[in-house]
């Protein structure tokens, strides 16, 4: 058509609609309705809003939501298994027809329910009907809050306030925001945990930019100790410098410390001011070291005696922690320098940091080297670490390392190439089996024969999430899905996608539990049909604790039902500086509790609409009696500023969290360190001073004072009055006597 018709014609069909006229056009088909969208919002412990959206088609069109609740939804699949499980349910209107209109655009439809029973789950779904034929939404459900607004946390945890009263007018701020870095750490038994602060408090020996803290709890209260050692001014206070502890052991009995690095950069390569070292910790002056803690003494773990192999001097010598297992019994060091005698030095004119490095092993008795290629005696620069957690076996005998793109094993005294073009996902705990990316597909190891099955022929992998600890079991992404391989039988978990934060395991936030039994990840998309609207969730996949097969639950998502608002998630590894090893126990060692932070407000008590930390429990464990699971707040949920989630103890117990709130009577204000433990809390102190005798009176009430600023008359203070003696006076002729006398004695004693 030429363009003088279509402006002509398009001219014409204003002018129809100028006029009223509708323009010609082909006739829209009527037919069928249908359901575009359910939701449930606004739930109480009695009442519920169901809202949805239909499309009449063209055609007159009624309404209704039906709904019954779950055990009664159960019972009829049970009696009729091929019915709909709605028989007898309660519809809404009551009328069972409801007006939807006969338009042919999308109609929004509400319903208020009302007289629900408390705390149970009920099913429902929405039904639209016109004389072409009716429509069924998927069947969904919500459940109602408990009947009471009081709050209680679960397992009888009770809060405790851990960081001291008095931290000298300052605050702990959340880990990995202290100079890029922060070390906080829970013991597995939830007893103590450490925690840095850019405050110096608790009678310290030193200021340095972090400070580092040890609470330890008793029956009386939790204790800190200032466990900060003094540091030369100028070590630290750049980012990625982090916190000068870099991790300590699952007990925190044992820690590694970083000594700064006074000396780098220094003018004309000269060190004119030392590091000096920690006294009887046998550590070379000048040099960038760590030191190994333990009972409160430090031991280094480079010598003086290391140093002989390598011509630098303390200005171009650099010394990074590359890995270490949960006792710190081993520990993997990375440097350019030749540190024992089979080492090779890396060019001693480039810069130490960025030059090749070697890696080496330090188990309590000196520096053994690590990277040697299969059959080599001297090593070989330019070797890392496979991961800074997990390729390291814990008896120290296996580890896992890369060169030029290679995976190698160091085992015992003798290197095995393990893939030539492989990256490490994760590794047995005695490293008898690793697991390994090869491009699309993921191969699993074993050190035993050298040989690598393919578990993933089709390719697509995307990551693994993790493996169990004896290496049987692993979790893995590919484009198809989520899947679980345990010993040659492959399971789907899930055909959706899951983020790409959940790997690889070392660093990812996704967690598999011990014996592989449950794995905890994160995705945006409704796993479990939750509206969860693109946000991402935390879902657990396991059986559940009274046993069965394993099955997916969202334990992120509301109890009740209603469309998600924010999101939730886990740490993955915590950074502090260039050390990405410690994970937050998110997890319990048994799989059935989960810590975590969201940003919507899954609990009635939630009011402050910031991020909170949250605990959820399956059926059956502690507290919780319902079924698949139960959520509740750890943190009070009334914070003006975000709550942070530290760590908790290995069964779950003891879950640490930072928070502004003072959710104890002693607790004054600024951000501090609790913990919400099982069977825990302290007795309140003592109200009142102690008094004795005549002392124990109450305090007189506050004197109503005229307002303040005015010249309000009033009667004034009352003159001074002065009691008559009460004393019984002597008789009047006694006192005759008494005068007497007296003048006679004046009068003898006179001058005549």
């Amino acid at each position: 058509m030429r363009r003088g018709a279509s402006a002509a014609l398009a001219a014409a069909l204003l002018a129809a609609g100028a006029l009223g006229l509708t323009p010609p056009g082909p006739a829209l088909a009527a037919g069928p309705p249908q359901v575009l969208s359910t939701a449930v919002e606004a739930v109480t412990a009695s009442s519920a809003v169901l809202r949805g959206q239909v499309n009449p088609n063209g055609l007159p069109s009624t309404y209704r939501f039906e709904y019954l609740t779950e055990t009664a939804y159960q019972a009829n699949l049970a009696a009729e298994p091929s019915g709909d499980g709605f028989k007898g349910a309660a519809l809404a209107p009551p009328s069972g027809a409801g007006t939807a209109g006969s338009g042919a655009s999308a109609v929004p439809l509400v319903q208020q329910l009302s007289k629900l029973p408390a705390t149970t789950t009920l099913r429902y779904r929405l039904v639209v009907t016109n004389s072409a034929g009716q429509a069924r939404s998927a069947v969904a459900s919500f459940v109602t809050q408990a009947p009471t607004n009081a709050f209680a946390l679960l397992d009888g945890r009770a809060w405790e306030l851990v960081s001291p009263v008095d931290k000298g007018g300052g605050s702990i701020a959340p880990p990995g925001t202290i100079f890029g870095g922060g070390d906080f750490q829970a013991a597995a038994s939830g007893s103590s945990i450490t925690y840095s602060s850019a405050f110096s408090f608790a009678d310290g020996a030193g200021a340095p930019p972090v400070s580092q803290y040890v609470a330890t709890r008793s029956a009386s209260g939790w204790a800190t100790q200032n466990i900060s050692v003094p540091l030369l001014s100028g070590s630290y206070g750049d980012r990625p410098d982090g916190a000068p502890y870099r991790l300590f052991s699952a007990d925190l009995s044992r820690a590694l410390l970083s000594n700064g690095e006074r000396c780098r950069g220094e003018a004309g390569g000269d060190c004119p001011v030392a590091n000096p070292p920690l006294p009887g910790s046998g550590a070379p002056a000048g040099f960038r070291n760590y030191y190994l803690r333990g009972g409160g003494s430090f031991q280094a773990l480079l010598s003086a005696a290391a140093l002989a192999n390598t011509p630098r001097s303390a200005s171009e010598f650099e010394l990074t922690l590359a890995g270490a297992i949960a006792d710190l019994g081993h520990v993997v060091l990375a440097s350019c320098a030749a540190l024992t005698d089979d080492a090779a030095e890396a060019n001693p004119s480039a810069d130490c940091a960025t030059a090749p490095q070697n890696l080496y092993k330090s188990s309590g008795s000196g520096l053994s080297a690590l990277n040697f290629l299969p059959g080599e005696t001297t090593t070989s620069p330019g070797a890392a670490l496979a991961a800074q957690g997990g390729a390291i076996s814990t008896d120290g005998s296996r580890v896992y390392w890369t060169l030029g793109g290679a995976l190698y094993l160091r085992e015992g005294n003798a290197s095995k190439l393990v893939s030539p073009a492989g990256t490490f996902q994760s590794a047995s705990s005695d490293g008898s089996v690793a697991y390994v990316a090869e491009g699309e597909r993921l191969l699993r190891y074993s050190a035993a024969n050298g040989a690598s099955t393919d578990l993933t022929p089709a390719g697509g992998l995307l990551g693994a999430l993790g493996s169990s600890a004896d290496g049987s079991r692993v979790y893995y992404a590919t484009t198809a899905g989520l899947f679980l391989w345990n010993a040659g039988t492959t399971t789907e978990v899930t055909s959706d996608s899951v983020t790409a934060a959940n790997w690889p395991p070392a660093t990812g936030s996704a967690r598999v539990s011990a014996d592989g039994s449950h794995l905890l990840f994160s995705s945006t998309a409704s796993l479990t049909g939750y509206p969860n609207n693109g946000k991402a969730e935390l879902y657990l996949y396991g059986p559940p604790s009274g046993g069965g097969p394993a099955r997916l639950i969202c334990v992120s998502c509301k109890p009740t039902g209603e469309a998600a608002a924010g999101e939730a998630s886990v740490p993955g590894a915590v950074p502090n500086g260039t050390t990405l090893i410690y994970k937050p126990r998110v997890l319990s060692e048994n799989g059935r509790r989960v810590f975590f932070e969201s940003d919507d407000s899954l609990s009635i008590q939630d009011t402050n609409n910031r991020r909170d930390v949250y605990e959820w429990e399956a059926a059956g464990e502690g507290s919780c009696t319902i079924d698949p699971g139960c959520v509740q707040l750890i943190s009070a949920g009334r914070s003006s500023q975000l709550s942070t989630f530290i760590d908790a103890s290995a069964d779950g117990s003891s879950a640490f969290f930072l928070t502004d709130e003072s959710l104890v009577p002693a607790d004054p204000g600024s951000t501090d360190v609790y913990v919400a433990r099982s069977g825990g809390g302290f007795a309140p102190p003592p109200s009142g001073i102690p008094c004795d005798g005549d002392a124990c009176q109450a305090l007189p009430d506050a004197p109503d004072d005229p307002t303040p600023g005015t010249q309000v008359p009033n009667a004034g203070n009352p003159p001074v009055h002065f009691p008559k003696s009460r004393k019984k006076p002597r008789h009047k002729k006694h006192q005759s006597k008494q005068r007497k006398k007296n003048r006679q004695k004046h009068n003898r004693g006179a001058p005549r």
